[in-house]
């Protein structure tokens, strides 16, 4: 599933000042950025009768284990893992997609105009922020359906606040805030735009700006990506795994530049390079479109 939404508007900071200028209504904040949580309980889930369940055996999975492994394989709601001993072990993803997270970091170059995006804010009374933002999080979409309670709203755009009391005043919220929107633009000063809903937002953003893929399925997943894993099993088999949180945390950076040697050795003849890609196919899979280099992005 791509990151990215129909662009609307386009993100550079030579109309940046500008867009602002037209907006009424706009929401203007300055300033603070706390550390994004999402928590969600998850109960122990007996395994099912049934091919989707890889045949495991009928009974309840009550046994707890906690793993670091890597990927082998995915299909469909499967994964394949290895763990450290080397055991090969089937794991049922969890029911709420919000449990299984690929976590990576990434580079303004990243960056696209309507990517999902989300931060954690403290607003003051008057509803400005107490500093700037420093983390800053693209996620994908995520059915509704699929999440329980205030789950959903990491993922539904708008400025939700924490406090349930605040929520029906007609003034500016404040207090602590979750920001969702599509990002419209973030320019080399910092000045960071995006549209929560209906509500233009304006903020400013740290120089350490931590930029963060946070996606709830296997898209941008590959074989070899350590996976932790906390489940449960039936005993005695402890190779069938239903898994209550999994989170993949690769170390690559999207939106990095590749080494000079890489992109010289694109600039020779097309037919070296279709020889070249056609030797390494078998054995590098390909990158997600997002992170290829010819993207250009948002320069920060």
């Amino acid at each position: 599933m791509s990151l990215l939404a129909p662009p609307s508007i386009v993100c550079g900071s030579t109309r940046f000042a500008a867009a602002f200028t037209r907006w009424s209504g706009m929401l203007v904040l300055t300033g603070m950025i706390g550390g994004l949580s999402g928590d969600s309980q998850a109960c122990a889930q007996g395994f099912k009768p049934g091919a989707q369940n890889y045949g495991a055996a009928q009974g309840v999975a009550n046994e707890v284990t906690s793993f670091d492994a890597r990927l082998v394989a995915s299909r469909g709601n499967i994964l394949t893992v290895e763990r450290e001993d080397g055991t090969q072990v089937m794991v049922q993803t969890p029911d709420s997609p919000a449990q299984l997270t690929f976590i990576a970091k990434a580079l303004p170059a990243y960056l696209r105009p309507g990517m999902l995006v989300r931060f954690r804010a403290n607003l003051g009374p008057t509803g400005t922020p107490l500093a700037p933002v420093e983390k800053l999080e693209l996620f994908a979409p995520v059915n509704p359906k699929m999440l329980k309670g205030r789950e959903r709203e990491r993922y539904q755009p708008g400025v939700h606040s924490d406090n349930h009391a605040a929520r029906g005043n007609n003034g500016p919220p404040s207090g602590p805030v979750t920001v969702v929107g599509n990002l419209m633009a973030l320019n080399p000063q910092g000045g960071l735009a995006l549209r929560a809903g209906n509500i233009p937002v304006q903020t400013m953003t740290s120089p350490e700006l931590e930029l963060q893929i946070r996606v709830n399925n296997l898209s941008m997943a590959q074989p070899g990506d350590p996976v932790h894993v906390r489940g449960f099993y039936q005993p005695p088999d402890e190779t069938k795994v239903k898994a209550e949180t999994i989170e993949i945390k690769p170390d690559r950076v999207y939106g990095e530049t590749p080494p000079p040697n890489e992109r010289r050795s694109r600039r020779g003849k097309r037919g070296e390079a279709d020889a070249g890609e056609n030797a390494n196919k078998a054995d590098k899979p390909d990158m997600p479109a997002e992170a290829k280099e010819d993207d250009a992005g948002v320069e920060e």
